[in-house]
């Protein structure tokens, strides 16, 4: 069930909702058009106002659990929750779903589990579904053409400024449904995809990676980038280990259900065997080798905070991302010689293609070697 709280900050006022991640709730708070995350605060805000709460009342037909004391807190002013909350404000208010699109949102539900798609991905796929419904609330969601959804895009570059990986993942939500759920044999809408942009992956230099992970103190958070770094592993990869996908023997990570549904085998490093050990030996972890303060599966934003607060901490490159280590890790390695075969397999890309963008980044940093000659005083 949805909580609701009567926010008052000094700046504005709010209408503050919390729901489990994941619950048809989230995917309808996901739905409405003018609602912000609040991270500090783990809630979703929207602002206050009787249009708002018609819609919210309207959407969870009075099913929620609403705190009418006023909660006053800070709303933080740094620049990110800003733009939020503006972006916020500049969209359209539509209705909530109707009946029949709350219904095709939780058959799309289904397929996604019955096809064993990764839990991000059910999430990312409903809530980009969710959208396009709420653009087109008063039509039949089997009868919106190729051209309607063609209008939805253009709206959502035009107006909301999407990013192209945002204009992809609405395509591939809308896509999947149509072709998964209402079982269409062909849904060509490969001309409303944007031109693939050929960007060379940022790495951090092996001396930023050293003052990153020194730069924390925690050993359990210290010994998560330590993996994620020397395996070259995903961030949904790492959080997924569990413990007996260690073999200390062979010195390898088994890597369950991958991106593509692959399995593969990378390497562990030596030197972090022993650390394992004592990490393992001070946590008590009982399934996934890293599990929350409640057990169960590590937070995927656990980590991506703990990036964070290192990459402050370390005053390294103020963009790297917990992805940016796997970049490193494959660089890294064909920088020291190793062949692209053996880390294409470590990476577990199918096309050879992919992995051989990091030679790209090798061939550039090659231009700036000086010949010997240089050194010289002729």
């Amino acid at each position: 069930m949805i909580t609701i709280y009567n926010i008052i900050s000094s700046d504005s006022r709010y209408i503050g909702c919390k729901v489990d991640p994941g619950s048809d709730d989230y995917i309808k708070i996901k739905s409405l058009p003018r609602r912000w995350w609040n991270s500090q605060h783990t809630l979703w805000l929207i602002p206050y106002s009787t249009e708002s709460w018609y819609q919210i009342n309207t959407l969870f037909n009075g099913n929620m659990n609403i705190i009418s004391e006023p909660c006053k807190i800070e709303v933080s002013n740094k620049t990110s929750s800003v733009k939020s909350y503006q972006k916020a404000l500049s969209k359209t208010i539509t209705l909530p779903l109707s009946t029949d699109h709350q219904q095709a949102l939780l058959l799309m539900k289904e397929q996604l589990i019955v096809n064993r798609y990764q839990y991000n991905t059910q999430k990312t796929y409903q809530s980009s579904m969710s959208e396009f419904l709420a653009y087109y609330h008063n039509k039949n969601v089997s009868e919106i053409t190729k051209e309607e959804i063609k209008s939805f895009l253009l709206y959502k570059i035009n107006e909301h400024q999407v990013s192209e990986s945002t204009q992809n993942c609405l395509i591939n939500a809308i896509k999947f449904y149509y072709e998964k759920v209402e079982k269409r044999e062909r849904f060509v809408i490969y001309d409303l995809r944007p031109r693939k942009k050929h960007q060379l992956p940022g790495f951090l230099s092996k001396e930023e990676v050293q003052c990153l992970i020194n730069s924390i103190t925690n050993s359990k958070h210290k010994l998560i980038i330590q993996l994620i770094y020397s395996a070259g592993l995903r961030l949904g990869e790492l959080t997924r280990l569990k413990l007996n996908d260690i073999n200390y023997q062979n010195n390898t990570l088994f890597i369950r259900c991958s991106k593509g549904k692959k399995d593969r085998y990378t390497m562990l490093a030596e030197s972090l065997k022993g650390k394992i050990h004592q990490y393992i030996h001070a946590f008590r972890p009982s399934y996934w080798l890293f599990e929350g303060q409640d057990g169960g599966k590590y937070a995927d934003r656990s980590v991506q905070q703990i990036m964070k607060q290192a990459v402050v901490k370390s005053q390294i490159n103020p963009d790297a991302t917990v992805h940016m280590l796997r970049h490193s890790f494959a660089t890294h390695l064909i920088q020291a010689g190793v062949d692209i075969r053996i880390v294409q397999e470590y990476l577990g890309h199918s096309n050879i293609k992919t992995t051989e963008i990091y030679t790209h980044i090798t061939d550039k940093l090659k231009s700036t070697i000086k010949s010997p000659i240089e050194d010289l005083d002729l």
